[in-house]
């Protein structure tokens, strides 16, 4: 069952890299267009319409379409002062919460996120600006990344159950 579990979570973790491999896409596209954009102002005095909020928009791709894989990474910042003098027994435990508590927490964030989405939807919301788009699909990737997050949170928690019962190898840092 563990060896199952543990392909699943590979092939999961497979789905969030190519997500993280988007927002490094996404990152590139914004690194030429704000290039284009100083460039165009610099040398025609007429830059490129809408450079403001396409920026905006796509920092909030950016930022949550790579939270899980950060998370499946473990590169998400740890502190161990108090648990690295812990029984493993311990240190298994508390991990196993944390786990749980974030799985938890980013669920709640996501379906206050999809809330938020749902509603600007609705009332079909715009952003205005030099150009006019509308929003509620921004709203909603920060409603998946969350959801993402807290289904790798809630992964991570049931192959640490694995770790902690000795049928999986730990991975990177975990107790």
């Amino acid at each position: 069952m563990a060896e199952t579990f543990d392909r699943l979570y590979y092939l999961y973790g497979r789905c969030l890299i190519a997500l993280g491999a988007i927002s490094g896409a996404i990152v590139f596209c914004i690194m030429w267009l704000i290039d284009a954009n100083a460039l165009m102002r610099k040398f025609f005095n007429a830059p490129v319409p809408g450079t403001l909020e396409i920026t905006e928009a796509a920092l909030v791709l950016i930022i949550f379409l790579g939270l899980a894989v950060t998370q499946h990474r473990r590169g998400h910042i740890r502190v161990t002062l108090l648990t690295r003098r812990m029984s493993l027994g311990a240190r298994n435990a508390l991990f196993i919460l944390a786990m749980l508590i974030g799985a938890g927490l980013t669920a709640w964030f996501a379906y206050a996120a999809y809330t938020y989405a749902l509603r600007a939807y609705k009332i079909d919301e715009m952003e205005w600006g030099v150009i006019t788009f509308v929003v509620w699909p921004i709203k909603a990737a920060i409603s998946i990344g969350w959801g993402l997050l807290s289904f790798q949170f809630f992964l991570d928690a049931i192959r640490h159950c694995f770790v902690a019962a000795g049928s999986l190898n730990p991975v990177g840092d975990e107790p």
